[in-house]
Protein backbone atom coordinates (compact mmCIF):
# COMPACT_ATOMS: atom_id res chain seq x y z
CA UNK A 1 0.00 0.00 0.00
CA UNK A 2 1.61 3.25 -1.09
CA UNK A 3 1.39 6.46 0.93
CA UNK A 4 -0.88 8.54 -1.30
CA UNK A 5 -1.05 11.52 1.04
CA UNK A 6 1.36 12.96 3.60
CA UNK A 7 -0.84 11.88 6.53
CA UNK A 8 -1.86 8.47 5.22
CA UNK A 9 -1.06 5.56 7.55
CA UNK A 10 -3.45 2.99 6.07
CA UNK A 11 -5.86 2.65 3.18
CA UNK A 12 -8.63 0.60 1.63
CA UNK A 13 -8.72 -0.92 -1.86
CA UNK A 14 -11.96 0.59 -3.17
CA UNK A 15 -11.61 -0.92 -6.64
CA UNK A 16 -9.04 -2.73 -8.73
CA UNK A 17 -8.92 -1.06 -12.15
CA UNK A 18 -6.45 -3.54 -13.66
CA UNK A 19 -6.80 -7.31 -13.43
CA UNK A 20 -4.20 -10.07 -13.26
CA UNK A 21 -2.53 -10.59 -16.64
CA UNK A 22 -3.21 -7.04 -17.87
CA UNK A 23 -0.38 -4.86 -19.15
CA UNK A 24 0.24 -1.49 -17.53
CA UNK A 25 2.31 1.54 -18.46
CA UNK A 26 3.88 4.09 -16.15
CA UNK A 27 1.14 6.44 -15.00
CA UNK A 28 -1.72 3.95 -15.48
CA UNK A 29 -4.17 3.66 -12.60
CA UNK A 30 -4.08 0.15 -11.14
CA UNK A 31 -6.56 0.75 -8.29
CA UNK A 32 -8.62 3.31 -6.47
CA UNK A 33 -7.60 3.65 -2.84
CA UNK A 34 -9.62 5.19 -0.04
CA UNK A 35 -7.37 7.20 2.27
CA UNK A 36 -8.22 9.00 5.47
CA UNK A 37 -9.40 11.98 3.43
CA UNK A 38 -10.37 10.95 -0.11
CA UNK A 39 -10.48 8.25 -2.76
CA UNK A 40 -7.41 8.58 -4.99
CA UNK A 41 -5.87 6.78 -7.94
CA UNK A 42 -2.95 4.42 -7.31
CA UNK A 43 -0.74 4.83 -10.38
CA UNK A 44 2.04 2.43 -11.37
CA UNK A 45 5.53 3.83 -11.74
CA UNK A 46 6.87 1.40 -14.35
CA UNK A 47 5.69 -0.51 -17.40
CA UNK A 48 4.85 -4.16 -16.77
CA UNK A 49 2.17 -6.79 -16.34
CA UNK A 50 -0.02 -7.36 -13.28
CA UNK A 51 1.05 -10.83 -12.14
CA UNK A 52 -0.90 -11.10 -8.88
CA UNK A 53 -3.31 -9.02 -6.83
CA UNK A 54 -2.42 -9.81 -3.22
CA UNK A 55 -5.45 -8.28 -1.52
CA UNK A 56 -9.11 -8.41 -2.45
CA UNK A 57 -11.14 -5.49 -3.66
CA UNK A 58 -12.72 -3.96 -0.57
CA UNK A 59 -9.78 -4.85 1.70
CA UNK A 60 -9.60 -2.26 4.46
CA UNK A 61 -7.16 -0.77 6.95
CA UNK A 62 -4.08 -1.94 5.04
CA UNK A 63 -1.02 -0.28 6.61
CA UNK A 64 1.20 1.79 4.30
CA UNK A 65 3.95 -0.52 3.05
CA UNK A 66 1.76 -3.62 2.81
CA UNK A 67 2.32 -5.38 -0.54
CA UNK A 68 -0.92 -5.24 -2.53
CA UNK A 69 0.14 -6.42 -6.01
CA UNK A 70 3.02 -7.99 -7.92
CA UNK A 71 4.08 -6.49 -11.26
CA UNK A 72 6.46 -8.27 -13.62
CA UNK A 73 8.31 -7.11 -16.71
CA UNK A 74 6.82 -9.56 -19.21
CA UNK A 75 3.64 -11.59 -19.63
CA UNK A 76 5.77 -14.74 -19.65
CA UNK A 77 6.55 -14.21 -15.96
CA UNK A 78 2.91 -14.00 -14.79
CA UNK A 79 2.43 -17.76 -14.47
CA UNK A 80 5.27 -17.99 -11.93
CA UNK A 81 3.06 -16.11 -9.43
CA UNK A 82 -0.29 -17.85 -9.99
CA UNK A 83 -0.07 -19.78 -6.69
CA UNK A 84 1.81 -17.12 -4.73
CA UNK A 85 0.40 -16.27 -1.31
CA UNK A 86 1.75 -13.28 0.61
CA UNK A 87 3.23 -14.00 4.04
CA UNK A 88 1.13 -13.03 7.03
CA UNK A 89 2.18 -9.89 8.85
CA UNK A 90 4.59 -10.52 11.72
CA UNK A 91 2.98 -10.67 15.16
Amino acid sequence: MPALSPTMTSGNIAQWIKKEGESVSAGDTIAQVETDKATVDFEVLDDGVVAKLLVAEGASDLPVGTPVAILVESAGDVNAFKDYVADAAPA
